[in-house]
């Protein structure tokens, strides 16, 4: 299932600025990322005169509650009411190929988010729940439990992007010897997990096994 992450804040703040940057960085590290924009302020996207008298225009004039245009430039979704699982259901639906999805805007939406503050501002989102950091330009201490990052820096903000959606990965092999577990580097442990799993796998009910953590108890 593709990672999806929100970024929120008020009109002004500086949401898309720091997501192009976050975006060109996770990029450049390989990820293959999608954006989501919720265009939540004033009335319709402006169309262009050319949509004049056009199908989807005189769609979306009749009455029809989504209207979504595709073409080889991208897609156009105009929606009286996307909801607030939209970002995830669009995500999957549209992008269920990719690494990661931002979806800026959407501030109500039921998924992880980090808020863009604006400069002499107070966060619009209560701390807790599904807000994990606040942003604002230069940085700062921690407010309300939440770690802030410096806005001015897309490189930091990205780690914590990248922090936040790669847990750390679970031990392949654990091992004790007389009562006492082992530290085992990653190394170790991929040589370990993978020369028992084999074995084990040739023993009865070894092939059902649902966990490929393997722990080996000597003494």
């Amino acid at each position: 299932m593709t990672a999806i992450l929100g970024f929120c804040g008020a009109s002004g703040s500086g949401k898309t600025q720091l997501l192009a940057g976050v975006v060109e960085i996770l990029t450049a590290r390989g990820l293959r990322v999608g954006v989501i924009k919720h265009h939540g302020h004033g009335p319709a996207l402006p169309r262009p005169a050319e949509d004049a008298g056009k199908d989807t225009t005189r769609l979306a004039e009749a009455g029809a509650v989504r209207v979504a245009l595709v073409h080889a430039g991208g897609l156009r979704l105009e929606a009286a009411d996307l909801g607030g699982d939209a970002p995830r259901a669009l995500a999957q639906r549209l992008m269920p190929d990719l690494d990661l999805v931002l979806v800026e805007g959407f501030k109500t939406a039921a998924l992880d988010k980090i808020e863009v503050v604006a400069p002499g501002r107070a966060p619009l989102l209560p701390p807790g729940g599904r807000l994990l950091a606040l942003t604002r330009r230069g940085g700062g201490p921690g407010e309300a439990g939440l770690p802030v990052l410096d806005a001015d820096r897309p490189q930091a903000v990205a780690e914590f992007v990248l922090s936040v959606l790669t847990p750390a990965a679970p031990p392949l092999a654990r091992v004790w010897l007389d009562g006492v577990e082992l530290e085992l580097n990653h190394f170790v442990q991929s040589f370990l997990g993978e020369t028992l799993r084999g074995m084990v796998g040739q023993l009865k009910g070894g092939q059902n096994a649902k966990s490929g953590l393997l722990e080996v108890r000597l003494g």
